[in-house]
């Protein structure tokens, strides 16, 4: 079984489009669903909903910095003024869930964010 709390994550409840943040989830089997799935999260309105019968993978679409109202809705303020760290953190979070400790997410976000600036696409 899948589960994870590390921290909460934004993501679109697929069936009504709305915001939320997930803050932990159980899946038996990725990418599949299943009668013992739960995911817990608060709603845009700040209401906790706590192991809801949903599947992560089927009932939610992660919310990117790309998206429409992410930056403005759900994001730190020092993340909404410096691309680089909103790049650290998301790169920083793809790693972790993936099984990286924080440590280690974190140096390869660094390592990818030094490359990127390095680059000469790099916007400055």
């Amino acid at each position: 079984m899948e589960q994870n709390s590390l921290f909460p994550l934004k993501y679109r409840l697929r069936k009504t489009e709305e915001l939320v943040e997930i803050v932990a989830w159980d899946t038996a089997e990725k990418g599949a669903r299943s009668e013992s799935d739960w995911v817990s999260y608060i709603d845009s309105a700040g209401a906790e909903h706590i192991k809801e019968h949903l599947t992560l993978e089927w009932d939610f679409v992660i919310q990117t910095p790309f998206e429409k109202g992410f930056l403005d809705a759900m994001t730190p303020d020092y993340l909404k003024y410096d691309p680089w760290e909103a790049r650290r953190y998301e790169l920083t979070k793809d790693f972790i869930m993936q099984g990286d400790s924080l440590a280690d997410a974190l140096e390869k976000a660094d390592a990818i964010i030094t490359a990127l600036k390095k680059s000469p696409e790099a916007e400055e």
